[in-house]
């Protein structure tokens, strides 16, 4: 039987993404996206939870994404919608602790417009367009605001295991 670990995500850019390439000459777009989770805990405290993804588009995908990146459409602290595999990856940080990474090999990958836009309905809020597929969300979703580094997460430049 067959499996599948995939994810959607809704937020913001942590940076601007980066163009790679394998040893053998594969391009790959990286960039992290954050998404936020606000909620009362159960002393009545306001809590916020920041969650980090590390995706990477391959083949076509990262190529578009490349062009949007250099005609400087997709920068840090854009609002994006990003559908694609979960593969979670332990690493060691640099005190030598076991941490895991969220990596996310996307598929799909639509720019939804700049922080502060609410909705999907809003003006300019599919200034991008859609990205490797056609299926768009339905649904409201909170501005989430990138917070905190993912510097000393290690990205995993190998081929895709697909």
């Amino acid at each position: 039987m067959a499996s599948l670990a995939k994810i959607t995500i809704i937020g913001n850019l942590g940076r601007d993404p980066e163009t790679r390439y394998t040893p053998n000459g594969r391009m790959n777009v990286q960039f992290t996206v954050a998404t936020n989770r606000r909620f009362t805990d159960s002393s009545g405290q306001q809590q916020e939870r920041t969650a980090w993804y590390r995706v990477t588009a391959w083949g076509n995908l990262a190529e578009t994404l490349d062009k949007l990146a250099q005609s400087g459409a997709l920068t840090k602290g854009k609002q994006v919608y990003v559908e694609g595999r979960l593969d979670p990856r332990e690493y060691q940080d640099q005190q030598g602790q076991t941490r895991t990474s969220l990596d996310v090999n996307a598929t799909e990958f639509q720019l939804l417009g700049q922080r502060g836009d609410s909705d999907f309905g809003g003006e300019g809020a599919f200034s991008g367009g859609s990205y490797g597929g056609s299926r768009m969300p339905e649904r409201q979703v909170r501005e989430a605001e990138p917070r905190g580094t993912m510097a000393d997460v290690p990205w995993d430049d190998s081929e895709p295991p697909f």
